[in-house]
């Protein structure tokens, strides 16, 4: 697949975001735009899905985007792009790859589907104990160390 219109371009650190999203966010507005890409990508597998490591819709509504950088805090922007980083990296791709909405879900689920990957790219997230992926995972990796 190649970019082009019809295209959803979606940060590489969101697509984990998008997993676990259930309703919260910065302000109305945001969760409005998460909740939309979140359907999007959930309800329309072979939706053309380009990964980023650079701003993309979700950003354009964020209260803490400015000029295409990530004003949060004083190391917000280093701390989004070397998680972008992350992502890109335990999936084994490029900024800029092509994904159908349903291939990107899996690759993430086959590369970033336990606890202990999971915890190399989120363990410093602000949301993480709201996601319910990583509530999920941690789950499971939990009773896993039990049995």
């Amino acid at each position: 697949m190649t970019p082009g219109t019809g295209t959803m371009k979606i940060r590489a650190h969101h697509l984990l975001c998008v997993l676990g999203f259930y309703g919260l966010g910065y302000n109305k507005e945001f969760v409005k735009k998460m909740r939309q890409v979140t359907r999007r990508l959930k309800t329309k597998p072979a939706l053309p899905i380009e990964v980023l490591n650079s701003c993309d819709e979700i950003c354009a509504v964020c209260p803490h985007q400015k000029n295409n950088r990530c004003k949060k805090g004083e190391y917000s922007y280093k701390r989004v792009k070397e998680t972008d980083q992350k992502v890109l990296s335990a999936l084994e791709i490029k900024n800029g790859d092509v994904f159908s909405g349903s291939e990107i879900l899996r690759l993430i689920r086959k590369k970033i589907g336990s606890f202990p990957e999971l915890v190399k790219i989120c363990g410093m997230c602000g949301w993480r104990e709201t996601c319910t992926y990583y509530i999920l995972l941690r789950k499971k990796w939990h009773k896993t160390r039990r049995a």
